[in-house]
């Protein structure tokens, strides 16, 4: 549905131009907009972060591996579809509130809204209610193959938040999702607040996901090492 009000268009959603002396017909900006309205809501991307985890906004912190973070996110974004068959996903991990999911988001930003193409943001919080749902509500019309088809599907994926939860079904249900976009080669990004290794007096990620997860998101994905200050703190 165009803008009615639109007084470039009048409603019509596209201008006729001159061009080379024939007369074309061009999408009116506002179309342009309502399009890129539309990409963003379909991504999933929450409304707290568009706009907002950009990488114009993103300040490194020095000495913490942020700079190197950024360039490598950056070049991702800029790359993509492009990229490389084997490690086509980024798995950022650090403490929380270094700018893990800024970066991710980043990119998916410039994915859906510079360059047009689809993409998703899934919270594995709020994924692993979703399904729940659908086990305790017999009336649910969404079964939990319908919730996961997308994210299985989609060309780019965002999962926020790896190692949420710590349970044999949330390892399952994780499991069964990186291993369909692993055996589609699709690219997946990742975030996770837990250490990729043993000694610091915390569940590394591995006991959190599961050792099979973990080994797939090897192949998957370049890791990403991030440290500092907890931005949300000021």
């Amino acid at each position: 549905m165009t803008n009615s009000g639109c007084p470039l268009c009048g409603g019509h959603g596209y201008l006729v131009e001159e061009d080379e002396g024939r007369l074309v017909a061009k999408p009116c900006q506002c179309r342009v907009t309502e399009r890129a309205g539309e990409r963003m809501a379909a991504s999933g991307i929450p409304e707290r972060y568009r706009f907002k985890y950009v990488f114009e906004r993103y300040r490194p912190e020095p000495g913490t591996g942020q700079d190197e973070a950024l360039t490598i996110a950056r070049g991702y974004a800029e790359n993509f579809p492009a990229v490389p068959e084997e490690k086509n996903g980024l798995l950022f991990i650090g403490p929380c509130g270094v700018g893990k999911t800024h970066l991710a988001v980043a990119i998916l930003m410039e994915v859906v809204m510079r360059k047009g193409l689809p993409a998703l943001f899934v919270d594995l919080n709020d994924l692993y209610r979703e399904i729940r749902n659908t086990y305790n509500n017999r009336e649910a019309e969404a079964t939990e193959y319908d919730i996961m088809g997308p994210l299985v599907e989609a060309p780019l994926l965002l999962i926020d938040e790896l190692g949420c939860l710590n349970s044999p079904w949330a390892q399952d249900t994780l499991h069964y999702l990186i291993s369909q976009r692993y055996n589609r080669l699709k690219p997946t990004l990742c975030t996770s607040n837990f250490p990729d290794g043993p000694g610091s007096g915390v569940s590394t990620l591995e006991e959190r996901i599961g050792t099979p997860t973990r080994s797939r998101l090897y192949e998957m994905c370049r890791a990403v090492a991030m440290d500092g200050k907890d931005r949300r703190r000021g």
